[in-house]
């Protein structure tokens, strides 16, 4: 089906947010309250790319969960093969995106045990 614009203009399309490529170990937390291990790669204040190797009910209400971080509900969007795309609820705070970058980048450079 081909895209087409939306008749009311005054509706934001949040698909062009910018989208920073990351490789994040999150929690998936399903509508069942199960726990799905994925590691996200990429994220924008719109919403997020991971994979998992579970299938997922498209939509499906979800939320993300990193650690340190409060989980950010959303819902799944589409699937191909291991990727998911996640669209979340409400845009996050720029503020929370560079949260999770700089923690990102402080746990790259610990040594690892």
């Amino acid at each position: 089906m081909p895209y087409s614009q939306p008749a009311d203009n005054s509706s934001d399309d949040r698909r062009f947010a910018i989208r920073i490529n990351v490789q994040i170990h999150a929690d998936l937390i399903t509508a069942r309250n199960s726990d799905v291990p994925v590691m996200m790669t990429n994220l924008s204040v719109s919403g997020c790319r991971f994979e998992t190797d579970r299938i997922l009910r498209i939509p499906s209400t979800v939320a993300v969960h990193i650690d340190g971080i409060e989980p950010i509900p959303g819902t799944a969007i589409w699937q191909r093969g291991p990727e998911v795309g996640c669209q979340f609820d409400d845009p996050i705070q720029v503020g929370l995106c560079n949260r999770i970058i700089r923690k990102i980048r402080a746990s790259s450079t610990l040594p690892h045990r």
